[in-house]
């Protein structure tokens, strides 16, 4: 193999297609057409003089030596994003310095209202919120911080325990005024309910939500969370909510205990520590949350 004639985009191919095991869908994320893809594929198999992927009627299955391969291609390309987002980071005469926090939608529905104190007196820094309800990796998506429901795994990452986080049912006044019954669990499956749709059904609130419904549909389903709000706040229905959410939207809480508990964490790449403006963003996140979260 001749280092000097390989093509280094050919990992971020080689990758994407050991994700998603299709060269159609790889194809999709990569924005480029499949033949071209499955050319490059081949290409970069002639190249190693390596069979990569077993091709099957069911897609791209790794070979042994393509598995083998694919960590060391992960770690490639965390290390490639991983630099691009420090040369971001030390371009100090840019007009801004940005700061990329991804979160939930609760979590950037929080943090936007806080924005003005979490950047007081930090000249030239912007905050850029990503809503995601998946776990971010740090590296390879180029974020500062990730505030997700468990601890990551890369050893690279610093990670903080915000608090612990109940999940409840809640209403609003005027519902609750109406359905005189709605504290009886046992009038649960009966009340009327707000629930989540779409990729946002895997949510633990919506899991929830199914065991008291038993296989019953609620009547309103949407797929953001403000919109969830906005159906219980204006009294058209009840719906679950995480207790640092619901407790300060002016709703009554329904339940007793808590019917889930989960915990919340922040997590930061190692190179914040070097950079005192956005080190400061993420303490002062920090501060905001523990404020917010009830004592455990």
């Amino acid at each position: 193999m001749n280092d000097s004639e390989f093509d280094w985009d050919a990992i971020r191919m080689f990758l994407a297609v050991a994700e998603h095991r299709s060269l159609s869908r790889a194809a999709g994320e990569l924005s480029i057409s499949q033949p071209t893809l499955g050319r490059q594929i081949t290409k970069l198999e002639d190249h190693l003089n390596l069979v990569l992927f077993e091709r099957r009627q069911t897609g791209f299955v790794l070979t042994d030596a393509g598995m083998r391969l694919t960590e060391v291609a992960k770690e490639m390309a965390r290390k490639a994003a991983d630099f691009k987002r420090s040369v971001d980071l030390e371009k100090i005469h840019s007009p801004d310095l940005v700061c990329r926090i991804t979160t939930g939608e609760w979590g950037q529905y929080f943090l936007a209202q806080h924005a003005d104190e979490i950047v007081e007196g930090l000249d030239g820094v912007r905050l850029e919120f990503y809503a995601d309800d998946t776990f971010w990796d740090l590296g390879r998506n180029s974020a500062d911080i990730a505030i997700g429901n468990r601890p990551p795994k890369q050893t690279y990452l610093i990670a903080q325990k915000l608090g612990e986080r109940g999940f409840h049912v809640y209403g609003s006044t005027e519902y609750c005024d109406r359905r005189t019954d709605v504290c009886d669990p046992a009038s649960w499956p009966d009340q009327t309910w707000a629930g989540y749709c779409g990729t946002r059904a895997r949510l633990k609130s919506s899991q929830l939500l199914a065991e008291i419904l038993q296989g019953h549909s609620c009547k309103y389903a949407v797929s953001s969370s403000v919109s969830l709000l906005g159906l219980i706040k204006t009294g058209q229905a009840i719906g679950i909510l995480p207790d640092w959410i619901g407790d300060s939207e002016d709703l009554i809480r329904v339940s007793g205990a808590p019917l889930a508990k989960n915990e919340s964490w922040l997590s930061f790449h190692e190179r914040l520590r070097h950079h005192p403006r956005l080190s400061r963003v993420k303490d002062r996140i920090v501060s905001v949350y523990r404020r917010r979260y009830p004592e455990e």
